[in-house]
Order: C-alpha cells, then structure tokens, then sequence
C-alpha cells in the first residue's frame, strides 16, 4: 500500500475536534510542554487542528506545525484566526526543505523543542519513514534539544487477532463500527471507522498505524541520534511501569545527529 501522508487527517478532520475530545489531557499536556519549551521556538509534528499549539502559543511561545493534511491545517486556521500558530503542510518524513523554503521566514533550526503527541508518529506505517521523520527533526533541534512522543504501549501481538469489528460509538444521529486488519510481523493495522449516520449515508474513515514497544522506539531515536532522557506513563509524571499502557518519553539531541535520509530518494516507477 502507497504512504498517503494526508490520509489520516484528510479522513478525520472534521469529526475529529468532536470524536476524540475526551480523550486527552490537554491541559496535563501543555504544562509539561511549556516547561520543556524554554523560550521556544517549539515545533509540533502533526499539529492537527490545533489542540495543543493554539494554547501554546497563547501562553506566549512560538509554535510551528507540521501536518500533511490541508483538511486538518483548515481546522486549524478557524480555530486561530489570529495566526499565532504557524502551519505547515509538509509530511512529517520529509519536512526540512518545506521549511527552508517556506517563504515567511520561519526557523529553520535551532528548536529546543518538538513534539509528537497521542500516537501520531505511528500514523508513519514504516520503519524507513519512522527513521526519516526522527532524522528530520534531529536535524532541526538544537544540541540538547528535546523531542516528546507520546503513544500507546501495544499489547503483545500474538494476543491481537488478524481481523476485527468493533462498536466503537452509538450515538442518537450516528453509528461507527471499527473494523481492523492486523500484521503481526510488520506491527501494523490497518482500519476503517465505518460511520453510518441516521439519514441513511455511509461515510468510511480509514487509518494506519506501525506501532513500536518503547524499547524499539529508543532503538529507532537512538539511529537518529536522540538519546532517552525521562519517561513517564502521562503527561503529569506518573511512574512508568510494566504495566502502563502509555508513554510519554522525552529523547535529547546529542550533539552530532544522523544525517537527513529522504525516504522518497532513488524510488522509480520503473
């Protein structure tokens, strides 16, 4: 299957604000993010329709985000209409020279913070475009700079099945059914969100993930050079355990990162 860097955004955007907002700690999540901002600026990976950066930026700091999606990053902009936020629409495996040639200026280096928050680096369902994405922004975080990735622990994969429908909300206007296929050996799923609203239409919503354990995400940072420095079950500093079921985890710059590979370099359609 061909990576569609938009699809998941492009699929979700306008249902997205209203399906998921309980499913977050934002206000967890901004304080923990502010404090690792210094005096910015910050870079969010997958910005979305700006959950996390539009009070980011209110409370001050500079905040550019990356999002392949024109659908999510038009959320984004009704949400902030005074533009304190600065999107980008560039896949978050290939980023880099979007920035630099983005003509209002914005940094194209020196970010002593990027983050990546609610399993969005899985939406990257390689390993070559998880590598190219953490490549990419080593590249653009300064010496000791930080990036956060916050994800699901996944279970064991032999416990998963292959195939899977699952009620995943009833409401009195809609109804969504899940269906899933899951890859043990590659570690991804592929899915649909099948929503059947009451006036009869259909409307299918599909996604992909490659998740990774923590261990494995630390091999693929440490590739880029982004070394571990904390993890912790939430945004608010709870223990992580064996028994978590979600990380945030927050890897430091060393001083000389891996060099950019672009995971789009010698394809051929040949």
């Amino acid at each position: 299957m061909v990576h569609d860097p938009a699809g998941y955004g492009d699929a979700f955007a306008d249902v997205y604000d209203d399906w998921y907002a309980d499913f977050f700690d934002t206000p967890g999540a901004v304080r923990a993010l502010a404090n690792l901002s210094g005096a910015g600026p910050v870079l969010e990976l997958g910005v979305g329709t700006g959950r996390l950066a539009i009070p980011l930026a209110e409370s001050g700091i500079a905040v550019i985000g990356i999002d392949a999606s024109a659908a999510m990053l038009e959320r984004l902009r009704l949400k902030n209409p005074e533009g304190t936020v600065d999107g980008v629409l560039a896949d978050m495996a290939a980023f880099g020279a979007i920035l630099r040639s983005d003509p209002r200026g914005l940094p194209i280096g020196g970010y002593p913070l990027a983050f990546c928050a609610f399993n969005t680096f899985f939406n990257l369902d390689t390993e070559e475009l998880q590598t190219a994405c953490l490549a990419e922004t080593a590249a653009v975080l300064s010496p000791g700079g930080r990036l956060v990735i916050e994800a699901f622990v996944p279970t064991d994969p032999g416990s998963v099945p292959d195939r899977a429908f699952a009620e995943a909300r009833v409401e009195s206007e809609r109804e969504v059914i899940t269906s899933t296929d899951h890859d043990a050996q590659s570690q991804t799923i592929r899915g649909r969100h099948i929503e059947k609203l009451a006036d009869g239409h259909v409307h299918v919503r599909a996604w992909s993930v490659r998740y990774l354990s923590p261990s494995q995400l630390d091999e693929l940072a440490a590739s880029a050079g982004l070394e571990l420095e904390t993890r912790h079950e939430d945004w608010r500093g709870l223990p992580f355990t064996e028994l978590s079921q979600r990380h945030v985890s927050v890897y430091r710059r060393l001083r000389h990162p891996s060099p950019v590979h672009d995971p789009t370099a010698g394809a051929s359609g040949a």
